[in-house]
Protein backbone atom coordinates (compact mmCIF):
# COMPACT_ATOMS: atom_id res chain seq x y z
CA UNK A 1 0.00 0.00 0.00
CA UNK A 2 1.85 3.23 0.96
CA UNK A 3 4.74 1.12 1.87
CA UNK A 4 5.24 0.62 -2.11
CA UNK A 5 5.14 4.45 -2.93
CA UNK A 6 7.63 4.87 0.03
CA UNK A 7 10.13 2.36 -1.54
CA UNK A 8 9.61 3.03 -5.47
CA UNK A 9 10.29 7.11 -4.05
CA UNK A 10 13.52 5.60 -2.67
CA UNK A 11 14.49 3.75 -5.10
CA UNK A 12 14.05 6.73 -7.91
CA UNK A 13 15.65 8.79 -5.33
CA UNK A 14 18.88 5.80 -5.24
CA UNK A 15 18.93 5.90 -8.88
CA UNK A 16 19.97 9.38 -9.12
CA UNK A 17 22.70 9.09 -6.19
CA UNK A 18 24.12 6.01 -7.73
CA UNK A 19 24.33 7.30 -11.36
CA UNK A 20 27.07 9.84 -11.44
CA UNK A 21 29.00 7.35 -9.03
CA UNK A 22 28.84 4.61 -11.84
CA UNK A 23 29.36 6.98 -14.56
CA UNK A 24 32.58 7.65 -12.57
CA UNK A 25 33.79 4.17 -12.44
CA UNK A 26 32.98 3.52 -16.14
CA UNK A 27 35.01 6.72 -17.21
CA UNK A 28 37.96 5.25 -15.03
CA UNK A 29 37.76 2.15 -16.73
CA UNK A 30 37.56 3.17 -19.90
CA UNK A 31 40.50 5.25 -19.64
CA UNK A 32 42.60 2.37 -19.12
CA UNK A 33 44.78 1.52 -22.00
CA UNK A 34 44.70 -2.21 -22.32
CA UNK A 35 40.93 -2.01 -22.61
CA UNK A 36 40.72 -2.45 -26.81
CA UNK A 37 42.10 -5.96 -25.84
CA UNK A 38 39.01 -7.09 -24.85
CA UNK A 39 36.30 -7.36 -28.07
CA UNK A 40 33.30 -6.09 -27.09
CA UNK A 41 33.98 -4.51 -23.27
CA UNK A 42 33.99 -1.15 -24.06
CA UNK A 43 30.84 -1.12 -26.17
CA UNK A 44 29.14 -2.38 -22.92
CA UNK A 45 30.69 -0.17 -20.16
CA UNK A 46 29.79 2.60 -22.28
CA UNK A 47 25.60 1.76 -21.94
CA UNK A 48 26.20 0.43 -18.19
CA UNK A 49 25.72 3.32 -16.86
CA UNK A 50 22.32 4.07 -18.79
CA UNK A 51 20.56 -0.05 -18.54
CA UNK A 52 21.14 0.75 -14.63
CA UNK A 53 19.79 3.97 -14.56
CA UNK A 54 16.83 3.10 -17.01
CA UNK A 55 16.14 -0.83 -14.87
CA UNK A 56 16.04 1.27 -11.11
CA UNK A 57 13.82 4.35 -12.16
CA UNK A 58 11.61 1.17 -14.09
CA UNK A 59 11.51 -0.30 -10.96
CA UNK A 60 10.71 2.46 -8.63
CA UNK A 61 7.88 3.94 -10.84
CA UNK A 62 6.61 0.36 -11.03
CA UNK A 63 6.51 0.15 -7.12
CA UNK A 64 4.75 3.79 -7.09
CA UNK A 65 2.30 2.81 -9.55
CA UNK A 66 1.22 0.11 -7.80
CA UNK A 67 1.08 1.51 -4.56
CA UNK A 68 -0.83 4.16 -6.13
CA UNK A 69 -3.45 1.37 -7.64
CA UNK A 70 -3.68 -0.14 -4.40
CA UNK A 71 -3.98 2.75 -2.16
CA UNK A 72 -7.17 3.50 -5.00
CA UNK A 73 -8.58 0.45 -4.81
CA UNK A 74 -8.96 0.18 -0.85
CA UNK A 75 -10.07 4.06 -0.78
CA UNK A 76 -12.97 3.06 -3.42
CA UNK A 77 -13.67 -0.59 -1.69
CA UNK A 78 -12.43 -2.23 -5.12
CA UNK A 79 -9.98 -4.87 -5.09
CA UNK A 80 -6.65 -3.81 -6.96
CA UNK A 81 -5.68 -6.52 -9.42
CA UNK A 82 -8.93 -7.35 -10.36
CA UNK A 83 -10.77 -6.42 -14.15
CA UNK A 84 -9.00 -2.89 -15.29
Amino acid sequence: MKLNIVLGIITIAIAFVVFPIITESVGTLLADTNITNFTGLQSILKICPLIVLVSMLFGGGLLVFKGVKEYRGRRTGKKAGKGR
